[in-house]
């Protein structure tokens, strides 16, 4: 396997992609389980019922803020190409068409409920209740959309807030459901309720048959739809220029390089690089390189994490830091000390894939 890989991370606008998608998901779990307990005018000898109705207000509230944020970002987003009109008609990107494409279903869906919710007296509450059952459609696309689409999936993290958001709608449904069953007299729709509970119990059950075969197998990007030009190049990623500090950080200087590279597979269908390398003539002669992420077809890694560290002899990471571009094999990172003083790399590398011999450049400045 090469070191040819997709940069997914070093991006602010796409790390906060990810942070408002996932914050959104949350939102729309306790928006849909405040709306299903509210069904019944909940309330309680503490807390009114005007309480849970502003709650679900505001939840839903936020949600719609944070979906706009999440939608915003993806589009200033260049690295996979979403446009507008891809989060708001379905199913006509380039970038896992599907699972961006329910994503759009999702918003479309839940920016109806917010518009017909501020047309509802003109309306009529009949209208007005019949659409706004279509935010409980919202919440497991949704989910869908994030599993299919998101880089995140397999991470623990990640799985842990899936299956409290999925445990908490179904105990919710469960809860409203059996609401008012006793064994001596035949609730009021029986049918429905018996058909929630089904329903929601499909939920559990169809991502636990999902996952394994879909977003947490190998290979998961390139069979969602990934295009092979963000699989096999990188987004190269503008390294900034801190002001320097101390006397290391104050002289640019390039030299030859050589080492070792190491590969393998890690936990979780991770894949990681490791690169070794010690520099002919500098101080600061060895560095370290390693890259994470999920295999892709054709060799290479699709980037999710990585560590770098630059030192000397007997204290190999005195700097440490991440990789921030990545295009071939010729890596960018910004790596610091323990004083905050911070160096910028560029090692411009050659991979020999039978030897494992790693030769080039690398230079360092501020």
């Amino acid at each position: 396997m090469s070191v040819t890989a997709a940069v997914t991370g070093p991006s602010t606008l796409w790390y906060a992609t990810r942070g408002t998608g996932v914050v959104t998901l949350i939102l729309l779990t306790v928006s849909v389980v405040l709306g299903v307990a509210n069904v019944r005018r909940t309330s309680t000898p503490t807390v009114p019922r005007f309480v849970f109705d502003a709650l679900h207000r505001n939840a839903s509230l936020l949600a719609l803020a944070f979906l706009a944020v999440h939608i915003a970002t993806s589009v200033m987003d260049t690295f996979a190409g979403i446009r507008l009109v891809n989060v708001v008609v379905p199913f006509t990107g380039t970038y896992r068409p599907v699972w961006l494409g329910l994503g759009a279903v999702a918003s479309d869906l839940l920016i109806a409920v917010a518009i017909t919710s501020l047309l509802r007296r003109r309306l009529g509450h009949r209208v007005w209740r019949a659409t706004h059952w279509i935010a409980y459609a919202c919440w497991p696309i949704a989910l869908v959309h994030g599993l299919g689409t998101g880089s995140d999936a397999k991470t623990t993290w990640m799985l842990t807030i899936t299956a409290a958001c999925v445990i908490a709608v179904v105990l919710a449904v469960v809860a409203r459901a059996t609401y008012g069953w006793s064994a001596d007299r035949w609730p009021k729709h029986a049918g429905a309720r018996g058909t929630a509970i089904a329903l929601s119990a499909l939920i559990p059950l169809g991502l636990l048959i999902w996952l394994p075969s879909g977003p947490l197998a190998t290979g998961w990007a390139e069979r969602a739809g990934t295009p092979n030009s963000l699989l096999r190049t990188a987004a190269t990623v503008a390294l900034t220029s801190p002001a320097s500090h101390g006397a290391a950080a104050r002289a640019t200087l390039t030299a030859p390089v050589n080492g070792t590279v190491r590969q393998g597979p890690l936990d979780g269908g991770l894949y990681q690089v490791h690169l070794s390398l010690t520099a002919s003539g500098p101080k600061l002669s060895e560095l370290g390189i390693r890259i994470i992420g999920q295999p892709v077809g054709g060799g290479g890694v699709e980037m999710t994490a990585s560590r770098v560290e630059l030192g000397t002899v007997s204290d190999p990471g005195m700097y440490r830091g991440q990789v921030t571009a990545l295009q071939g094999t010729n890596i960018g990172a910004t790596v610091s000390d323990s004083s905050g003083s911070r160096l910028q790399l560029a090692a411009r590398l050659q991979i020999d894939p039978g030897s494992g011999a790693v030769s080039g450049s690398v230079t360092v400045g501020p």
